[in-house]
């Protein structure tokens, strides 16, 4: 019986210890590549194929959980291959390059909390346009961090850029997706159109505009300014898209105050006077009068040539003390920064002009969210 319970003790002690060597192995799933096992030995990740060395080294779909030495990988580091078919040309990638811009449809057809289709992913695209589109996702998910709607993909070359960018629309990688209007000067607005901004100002014409709204309550990277009547809340009767950088574009105090227009709209800032934008022309005969209006009023010399600017033009105002230019008149908005008492009018939303002794116009802004 003693001799029973000696074996016994040993019995037990051998199993024990073979037990703190053990651990748990997690398989990743790559088709049309097989499983490929890893295991570990004294707490190392040891690779049984060049796929698995890959994976290994950036410790993609693996966990492992050894009792001497515990690695725990969480769910954001696990990466897995996703096969395509792309206009009948297998191509294939990382789930992490298909999700590299979040929110986009794109990222929700392969999100992690998606079911495993039971057939591989078709996409009806060119799969040259496809590929150079994975290339820019790539760089996106390896470079810093930047928000979706500043996000630029360009086409390969310039005989294909209407495809390019219905594919970029059809997966929801186009700018407008994440935020609209996304630049520009535009007419009667309504706010359901809106996507991706926040209101953070509002108040009607009868006040003084404060200048500090602009560094106090709206400190978004983009602004959206503009203005509306109290008898239609729901539509913007002028709305202006402008970078932070560009909306303190300084302009003097004067007649001869010009602006720079980029996208389609030139802010400028007159240091207490007045704030406003001027949005571009539409055809090129309003360029034309344009260019003619201010060559009367300014004795200007010279063509068309240099007006043109980033997709903009350039302006000139007639600030007294707003902006009471006639010219383009429904694209120009202006608030004087004079005190209540001094501030002489002049306050503008479009064609509608003299709105500073008004409550039935409204000044409202918006910020990127």
């Amino acid at each position: 019986m003693k001799v029973l319970s000696v074996f016994f003790v040993i019995w037990t002690l051998l199993l024990a210890r073979s037990t703190i060597v053990g651990f748990a192995v997690d398989y990743f799933e790559s088709e049309p590549y097989e499983e490929s096992l890893l295991t570990t030995e004294n707490g190392t990740i040891v690779a049984t194929d060049a796929t698995s060395t890959e994976i290994n080294s950036r410790y993609r779909g693996v966990v492992i959980t050894n009792n001497k030495n515990h690695i725990d990988l969480s769910e954001s580091t696990i990466d897995d291959i996703i096969e395509l078919n792309v206009g009948g040309q297998r191509i294939t990638t990382f789930r992490s390059t298909l999700t590299a811009v979040p929110n986009s449809k794109l990222a929700a057809l392969f999100a992690k909390n998606v079911s495993k289709p039971k057939s591989k992913h078709f996409f009806d695209y060119n799969p040259v346009l496809f590929g150079h589109l994975l290339d820019q996702l790539r760089a996106i998910k390896r470079g810093p961090q930047v928000p979706a709607y500043e996000l630029n993909f360009a086409a390969p070359n310039s005989s294909v850029p209407f495809d390019f960018s219905t594919m970029l629309v059809e997966l929801g990688l186009s700018s407008d997706y994440f935020l609209y209007p996304s630049k520009g000067a535009h007419l009667n607005l309504t706010l359901k159109s809106l996507i991706g901004w926040k209101q953070c100002f509002r108040e009607k014409y009868d006040k003084p505009f404060d200048s500090k709204v602009l560094t106090g309550p709206c400190k978004g990277r983009r602004l959206l300014v503009a203005c509306r009547s109290t008898n239609d809340t729901r539509t913007l009767i002028l709305a202006g898209v402008g970078k932070r950088e560009d909306i303190f574009f300084p302009c003097s105090p004067n007649s001869h105050c010009r602006v720079e227009k980029k996208n389609g709209t030139g802010f400028y800032y007159a240091q207490d006077h007045a704030w406003g934008f001027e949005g571009a022309l539409n055809t090129l005969q309003e360029v034309r009068n344009d260019h003619v209006d201010y060559r009367h009023n300014f004795g200007l010399q010279g063509g068309l040539v240099g007006y043109r600017q980033n997709q903009g033009l350039q302006g000139g105002l007639i600030l007294n003390p707003c902006d009471s230019s006639d010219q383009n008149s429904e694209y120009r908005l202006c608030w004087s920064l004079r005190s209540i008492s001094d501030r002489g009018g002049g306050d503008r939303c479009g064609s509608s002009k003299n709105l500073h002794n008004t409550r039935q116009w409204e000044r409202v802004i918006y910020q990127t969210v």
